[in-house]
């Protein structure tokens, strides 16, 4: 038990030091944003923002969180753990308030991870369907910004278009190579694998069966076309961050920019994708004539967004009902 406890102190400590490294780069990419944008246009927009299209995007933004909430579900039933509709969409909400709100170490998958596998014991399967689910919505919106840049493909300038096509083209086929052929991944990682302790190797070698077991060629299919549906509905809330602030914008061009967007804004380097996120709207949408303070409020208020859409999560999460919020900390070394 003391070996135990000591390697979840250890993995407590790194998830902190992770944390304030994260810290240090949102502040060093927010404060060189801030440089180069100009704040008191970016204020007037920001102000001046219509409130019924801000109503329109938390409304959609929420409906597409509840449809990944069904899809980690499915997921979690095909590994034949079963949670109920009330319950499996309480905790995915939560686990967005935990990610939006919780400026500590432990993020929302973590969480929700945890609670589902302290009430089943299956924590390889909980795991590894909630790879699936994560692997599944990044797939979903790195083929639809695939299919929008091979539309628009001819209007795109050069090396732009190219780029985004080898972005989205080839993060869809690896994607996918992860999900539907697990043992390609499980080869590549072998011989770091082979490097750490036994339960450890047992644990990687416990989720990727549950991978292969959850990740059938069907349950895929069925999952990706709601996923599908999900990350389109969320491209459609920037369309409407834009509408609020009054600045015009085909839906086609975010449809080409926005899965590059948020595959950046995903990335662990800063806390929530602030401002990576307003950093990769500058860049990308530049070439379709918004300037950069009008990027940076359409990111940022998309940003906002999120955030508001999450609140519901934080009743549930405050109420204590799964895990208490003075316990947060303990998750990491659980999990």
């Amino acid at each position: 038990m003391g070996g135990l406890h000591g390697e979840g102190n250890q993995i407590v400590k790194r998830q902190r030091r992770f944390f304030l490294l994260k810290l240090v780069a949102t502040v060093i990419i927010l404060g060189f944003l801030l440089v180069n944008v100009d704040l008191g246009y970016s204020w007037e927009l920001l102000r001046g923002a219509t409130m019924l299209p801000v109503v329109m995007a938390i409304g959609l933004l929420a409906a597409s969180h509840l449809a990944v909430a069904l899809i980690w579900r499915r997921l979690l039933s095909s590994v034949d753990i079963t949670v109920s509709i009330e319950r499996i969409t309480s905790l995915y909400f939560a686990s967005l308030f935990l990610n939006n709100f919780f400026l500590g170490s432990v993020g929302g998958d973590s969480y929700r991870v945890y609670v589902v596998y302290r009430e089943t014991g299956e924590g390889r399967s909980v795991l590894a369907a909630t790879l699936l689910e994560r692997l599944t919505g990044i797939t979903a919106l790195l083929l639809l910004g695939m299919i929008a840049v091979l539309f628009r493909f001819g209007d795109l300038p050069d090396p732009f278009r190219w780029f985004l096509l080898i972005f989205t083209g080839g993060g869809a086929i690896a994607g996918l190579t992860l999900i539907l052929a697990t043992g390609i991944v499980e080869r590549l990682v072998g011989p770091i694998a082979r490097r750490t302790s036994p339960r450890t190797r047992d644990r990687l070698q416990g989720v990727f069966n549950a991978m292969r077991r959850g990740g059938s060629p069907g349950t895929i299919a069925s999952v990706l076309m709601v996923a599908l549906a999900a990350q389109a509905v969320r491209i459609w809330t920037h369309w409407w961050c834009a509408q609020a602030l009054g600045i015009t914008i085909a839906p086609g061009d975010l449809f080409v920019v926005v899965p590059l967007i948020a595959t950046v804004a995903a990335l662990p380097i800063s806390i929530g994708g602030l401002g990576v996120r307003e950093w990769a709207g500058v860049l990308l949408l530049a070439p379709f004539g918004i300037a950069e303070s009008a990027a940076f409020s359409i990111e940022f208020l998309a940003f906002l967004v999120g955030v508001a859409t999450s609140l519901v999560g934080g009743l549930i999460f405050l109420s204590g009902r799964e895990v208490r919020p003075s316990e947060v900390e303990s998750i990491g070394s659980a999990v």
